[in-house]
């Protein structure tokens, strides 16, 4: 395959491993075969384990000696953990993107959900998660604070990686959901509004995937209840 020019080759085996694993491609504790992806992307080995190297660091990926690389575990006691961080994080994204937001930015949100709701009107597709992430993404962005960007796309991609894993296994995932609400309280710049929606629909989802399967983390989500967010108004 031809490679871009602004990318190195080990950023391609790190960007196809990544998406095959977010995908459920190479489902949690499977073996990575480095020599024959190595092969198909035409880069050595040096690249891919480069490219290794970079998704063990990130959780992804397990490198054994003796047994090689194989895709990372991945159980509903880390999604609890996940879902507990966004409803932490991901509000106070919405609440800053509420104050911060322009006129262009307020465009490519609409872009971004047109964009991942018909992704999931097509039939006999499997949904693309990875349109999700790009939303919230979208809004941390607005928000201009690149660390709170990169927690939020890291948390994004975990939720959605354990989508692609549960709907692999013929498990339920939710329904597409709207996002029309959060881009309007954006657009109108009510940073509560905005902040209240991202945490209801964060807790809903969760809801949904892991009601009853981790009782302790329902204590936990109840602490996080009562945390105070502060007043982001006036940032």
């Amino acid at each position: 395959m031809d490679l871009p020019q602004k990318e190195s080759r080990a950023d391609v085996a790190y960007s196809h491993l990544k998406r095959q694993i977010l995908s459920a491609a190479l489902p949690p504790d499977s073996v990575v075969d480095e020599k024959l992806i190595a092969q198909d992307l035409g880069v050595s080995r040096t690249p891919m384990r480069q490219a290794t190297g970079r998704l063990a660091t990130e959780g992804y990926v397990r490198v054994l000696p003796q047994r090689g690389t194989l895709v990372a575990p991945l159980s509903v006691a880390d999604m609890e953990q996940v879902y507990l961080l966004r409803s932490l994080i991901e509000p106070v994204a919405a609440s800053l993107a509420a104050q911060r937001a322009t006129p262009g930015d307020i465009a490519h949100l609409e872009t971004c959900e047109q964009e991942y709701l018909e992704a999931f009107e097509v039939v006999d597709q499997a949904p693309d998660h990875a349109l999700h992430t790009r939303f919230h993404v979208a809004v941390a962005e607005i928000a201009a604070m690149p660390r709170l960007t990169r927690i939020v796309r890291e948390l994004q991609e975990q939720t959605q990686w354990f989508l692609a894993v549960r709907l692999s296994q013929g498990r339920q995932v939710p329904s597409p959901h709207s996002h029309h609400p959060l881009i309007e309280a954006i657009r109108s710049a009510n940073a509560q509004q905005a902040r209240d929606l991202s945490r209801s629909t964060i807790l809903a989802s969760r809801s949904k995937i892991l009601a009853g399967t981790v009782p302790d983390a329902d204590l936990l989500l109840a602490t996080s209840a009562a945390l105070p967010f502060g007043d982001f108004t006036t940032l």
